[in-house]
């Protein structure tokens, strides 16, 4: 969910963004609201992180100023969260929507395109409706343990009755206390995944999937939950061209947090493939 941002930098209101060195964040405008960026590094294709359900651009500090050093780099706070202005109640909030705000974002910020789209849980399930909306634009694909809105449907049928009601107890509790804009993508969750698992064929651009495997069984249903979302990410891969999918046994959902060296190394990988295939530039 939504954290503090751990970047100190000056604050500026932007028509535009431009390549940086130092840290730089701003506020650009998608029609109406506009959402707060950081962007770091210099170099194309640009690399640009998508966050989970709920959360800011803090989610990427462990990530985003290593891979600033090898090219130029971009995360945002969605519509109503972090720094970002809210959005109109009526919103939609499911991927679509979402891929459509990103689609605004990189064309009011001048982001040079195609780029590398890395997503993490819904962030994931964003950047594949994305390229398939956008074909022209990816580059390549990071799905850092994207998420599925099918995943809870699934649970529902699988886990024992009791367990469930305790997950649906907890989850009762806590989501009163959410800011709008988390429950507004909690509530398109489930549409969210179904736009995801529609989303193909995806662009044959270089992609890997990163599955954490990582469980707890001290969560009620940890175990049961991480076994399904493995058979949703194979899902992905069985409809990819060439993905590549990794395992990470030592994370479970936050590789970015518990093993950021691997989606580092594989930021940087389909870096190096992109650059050496040297794909032309989609019209800004």
């Amino acid at each position: 969910m939504t954290k503090e941002i751990g970047i100190t930098v000056t604050t500026l209101l932007l028509g535009s963004i431009t390549l940086a060195q130092s840290p730089t964040t701003g506020a650009v405008d998608v029609g109406g609201y506009k959402l707060h960026v950081l962007l770091t590094g210099q170099g194309t294709p640009p690399v640009v992180f998508e966050n989970g359900m709920g959360e800011d651009v803090s989610t990427w500090t462990k990530v985003q100023p290593q891979l600033s050093k090898v090219t130029q780099t971009l995360s945002y706070d969605r519509g109503g969260l972090g720094q970002s202005d809210p959005v109109p109640s009526s919103s939609s909030r499911d991927a679509l929507a979402l891929a459509t705000e990103l689609h605004k974002l990189l064309q009011a910020a001048k982001v040079h395109r195609p780029c590398v789209l890395v997503g993490h849980s819904l962030g994931g399930a964003i950047v594949q409706v994305y390229a398939h909306e956008y074909p022209d634009d990816v580059a390549a694909l990071v799905l850092v343990d994207p998420g599925d809105g099918r995943l809870n449907e699934l649970l529902r049928t699988r886990l024992p009755a009791e367990v469930w009601a305790a997950r649906e107890k907890a989850l009762a509790e806590e989501m009163p206390k959410m800011p709008a804009a988390v429950r507004q993508e909690y509530e398109g969750l489930k549409l969210s995944g179904e736009e995801a698992s529609r989303a193909y064929p995806l662009p044959s651009v270089p992609t890997i999937l990163l599955t954490g495997t990582k469980k707890n069984p001290d969560f009620p249903g940890n175990p049961i939950e991480q076994d399904l979302k493995l058979e949703l990410h194979k899902e992905i891969s069985a409809h990819t061209s060439g993905v590549e999918h990794i395992l990470v046994p030592e994370s479970r959902h936050y590789i970015q947090d518990d093993a950021p060296q691997k989606v580092i190394s594989a930021v940087e990988r389909v870096l190096n493939k992109v650059r050496a295939g040297d794909r032309k530039s989609a019209p800004q």
